[in-house]
């Protein structure tokens, strides 16, 4: 049996994946992906329990810099089926915990952090 299908590699972070067009593609939940998302919500909770008044306590706490822990606290704003996605494995190929942090100011509106991160 012989099977053709147009597909093409693409590089995702240090791997290549076969990519398929016209396929939705379902990838194995990437951790790193996971992890950025678990710790983001691990901040935001710190926050709001009101233990740290200051960027630079929080950051201080969880080892981080205070840039950093600011990019984080920005991924809590992704719109929720971007984030089920991502939890899910069902994420563009070449997102990234590194693209995703590379700028985390996205766009309030979900339909354009939906452009900008590749969901459309």
């Amino acid at each position: 049996i012989k099977l053709r299908v147009e597909a093409h590699l693409k590089r995702t972070g240090k791997e290549l994946r076969f990519i398929i067009p016209s396929q939705t593609e379902i990838l194995d939940p990437d951790p790193a992906l996971i992890r950025l998302l678990a710790r983001a919500r691990t901040l935001l909770l710190a926050m709001e329990r009101g233990v740290y008044t200051k960027m630079e306590d929080l950051a201080f706490q969880y080892n981080v810099s205070s840039s950093y822990a600011a990019r984080l606290l920005r991924l809590n704003y992704l719109a929720p089926d971007i984030v089920e996605a991502i939890l899910s494995g069902r994420q563009p190929a070449d997102l990234t915990a590194n693209k995703l942090m590379k700028d985390t100011r996205f766009p309030l509106d979900w339909r354009e952090q939906r452009k900008v991160l590749g969901f459309l």
